[in-house]
Formats: C-alpha cells, sequence, structure tokens
C-alpha cells in the first residue's frame, strides 16, 4: 500500500482571504480614496523641496497588510511622485512618523489659512 502524503492546509482555512489581502486597483472605493488624497495635497509631491507634479502616485503612510482598517482613510495616505516614492520602498516604516508629521504640517497651514 501506498504513503498517503499530508495536505498542507489551505491558506483560507487560516483566515486568509485573497481578495482581501490584494489591492484590485479597479476598486471604485480604493479609486475614491486616491482620489481625495490627491486633492486633499493638491496633486503633487509632498516629500520636502520635490513638488513635483509629475508621475504622482498614493502611498499608504501605515502599510496595507498591517493595517486593513486603516486602508481608505484619507489621512493615511500621502502622495509622492514615483521618483520618492521608489527611493522609500522597503523602507516604509521608517517613513511612517515623518509623514505622520508633513500631514499634521499641512493641517496646520491650512487651518491658519495659508495654502
Amino acid at each position: 500500500m501506498g504513503r498517503r502524503r499530508k495536505r498542507k492546509p489551505s491558506k483560507a482555512k487560516k483566515g486568509y482571504r485573497n481578495r482581501s489581502r490584494s489591492r484590485c486597483y479597479n476598486d471604485p472605493v480604493y479609486a475614491q480614496w486616491r482620489d481625495s488624497v490627491r486633492e486633499r495635497d493638491g496633486r503633487c509631491c509632498q516629500w520636502p523641496g520635490c513638488g513635483s507634479r509629475r508621475k504622482i502616485q498614493v502611498h499608504h503612510i501605515k502599510r496595507w497588510s498591517k493595517y486593513p482598517g486603516l486602508r481608505f482613510v484619507v489621512a493615511n495616505g500621502i502622495t509622492l511622485c514615483e521618483r520618492c516614492h521608489t527611493a522609500i520602498k522597503g523602507k516604509e516604516v521608517l517613513y511612517e512618523a515623518f509623514f505622520m508629521k508633513i500631514l499634521e504640517y499641512q493641517m496646520i497651514k491650512k487651518l491658519k489659512g495659508d495654502l
């Protein structure tokens, strides 16, 4: 008689769902979130000293995979040009507090009427 192989448990059984873990860029909720962040940031890169208006991308400050409750919160997004966004890839955790300070400063300026 042959030996039976043990099957690995599927990720779905561990509570993972492909739909909730991966991004659907065509999702209307996700598109609205990106548009709202772009609008708030004036459609330009928020990296200090950059201000580029070309190839603007929306970046999640708190990671998509670790903070599902913040995925579509506008305050969890910031606009960066492609160049600045590429520069922080793999180091996002190091920049979380920095990006939050940028948004805080932006809000203070808006409340004062400087924007």
